[in-house]
């Protein structure tokens, strides 16, 4: 029968882990106003808890909308990368669905080249 001695030190491995640093700030909503608050709670019950039906790939803001490239976690493997509009004006969410994850973060980079020219927009790519 094997024995097994627990390690006197953290692996490297695991060490790195804990170095990591802390997310950036996706986005600032103001959870004061409806669209903001409802929107925040939209992407949190989305995207974690067992009943999560899509993981956020990367995320762009603008005045009136988040965008959020996503992998969906049900549904035909075939569909399975979409961008995701979250309004911030109103309780109301779309989507187009791309071929691969690389598509829909080009299409989510695309809309930030576009609306780089009228509003400054905040960025996030999770990992």
């Amino acid at each position: 029968m094997p024995c097994h001695v627990p390690a006197t030190s953290v692996s490297f491995r695991r060490r790195a882990l804990y170095q990591m640093r802390p997310p950036a700030i996706a986005a600032k909503l103001d959870l004061s106003k409806p669209g903001g608050a409802w929107a925040e709670d939209y992407l949190r019950r989305a995207s974690t808890g067992s009943d999560a039906f899509w993981r956020p790939l990367g995320i762009r803001r603008d005045a009136a909308a988040m965008f959020v490239a996503v992998r969906w976690l049900i549904g035909k493997k075939s569909e399975r990368f979409s961008v995701v509009t979250i309004s911030l004006t109103e309780h109301a969410v779309s989507w187009r669905k791309y071929p691969s994850a690389k598509a829909a973060k080009a299409a989510l980079a695309d809309l930030d080249r576009r609306r780089s020219i009228g509003s400054p927009v905040t960025v996030l790519t999770v990992a």
